[in-house]
């Protein structure tokens, strides 16, 4: 299976944060935490900006942060396999669009849920769900286009809400991390409404 070259840098800037924060050590983790996760209260924190638009990077900074390992390697294997699948379907060229806005709305859905929350989001999971919804909508919208039936479609959405279900109680249980479902849901939508948008502007 050949990976897109833009998946491919993705990854490894993913994993060369990561590899940089498990040299460091776990103190420089909760600073990088600190100072590039997402967390809406950290908008009303004017001493927390060290750096200049530190507030409005942290929008995407935060998806190359995870909590630990398995964090990392949850979203390395979604990625690899849908950036492939998103390959396969000739729309690669999508993938830096997609990554970027599903990382951007994930941020916004969760500060529009959750205004003053102090929880941190962070790990590449919101760009995760936004290629999944691409490919899903891209699969369903040339279902329809050609009149064939959208059944499997239907199961393969009901296998996802249940896996998504089942992800955050085992997630929440195994490691010391609070699952951000409104980042999923808004990272979701977008990717849904960019397959959309892509169908339309061909």
């Amino acid at each position: 299976m050949i990976l897109s070259h833009r998946i491919s840098l993705f990854l490894l800037a993913i994993i060369a944060v990561e590899i940089l924060l498990l040299v460091l050590g776990q103190g420089y983790r909760q600073s990088a935490v600190f100072y590039f996760s997402f967390a809406p209260l950290d908008l009303t924190r004017p001493y927390k900006e060290v750096f200049f638009l530190q507030k409005y990077l942290m929008f995407i900074s935060y998806g190359f942060i995870h909590s630990n390992v398995i964090h990392l390697l949850i979203n390395v294997i979604a990625l690899y396999l849908l950036g492939n699948i998103l390959k396969k379907l000739g729309k690669d060229n999508l993938t830096f669009s997609i990554l970027f806005f599903s990382t951007l709305g994930g941020a916004s859905f969760y500060y529009l849920f959750e205004p003053t929350s102090p929880l941190p989001l962070v790990g590449a999971n919101c760009a995760s769900f936004g290629l999944l919804a691409f490919v899903l909508s891209e699969e369903l919208i040339n279902r329809l286009r050609r009149r064939r039936s959208v059944n499997q479609m239907a199961y393969v959405l009901l296998i996802f809400t249940f896996a998504h279900i089942l992800y955050f109680y085992a997630f929440s249980a195994i490691l010391p991390v609070s699952i951000i479902w409104q980042g999923h849901l808004g990272a979701f939508l977008v990717g849904a409404v960019l397959a959309l948008v892509s169908k339309k502007t061909r």
